[in-house]
């Protein structure tokens, strides 16, 4: 692992961190499904379209940065505190179908570039 790749990975963590946030402001209420499907999308594309180093800066980097497991579980958490049930399991869900969805895309897709 050189210098160069880990200031790669930390411009691309830091892109995909912006990301998230833009995102979460202007696309709400649901900017971090969006950019936890786009990151998922783009893991999936370049676990099978890119190798070695490349693909952990996009996989870890900017996708690792864009998508956030944490964010998901604190609004489903308040959904759920504050009595919104249906509203906590229907984001949830929609967070998991959709970044599966993303990934299998990318996969597809990322593949058929090999």
């Amino acid at each position: 692992m050189t210098l160069l790749m880990l200031l790669a990975l930390a411009v691309a963590g830091a892109i995909g961190a912006v990301l998230r946030l833009l995102a979460d402001h202007y696309l709400q209420p649901s900017g971090i499904l969006v950019a936890n499907s786009i990151g998922s999308f783009v893991a999936g594309l370049t676990t099978t379209g890119v190798s070695g180093p490349a693909q952990a800066i996009w996989v870890v980097g900017l996708a690792g940065a864009l998508t956030t497991f944490s964010t998901v579980s604190v609004s489903t958490a308040l959904d759920a505190l504050s009595g919104r049930f249906a509203a906590a399991l229907g984001s949830w869900s929609a967070h998991l179908a959709l970044a599966m969805l993303a990934v299998g895309l990318g996969l597809a897709l990322g593949g058929a570039f090999r």
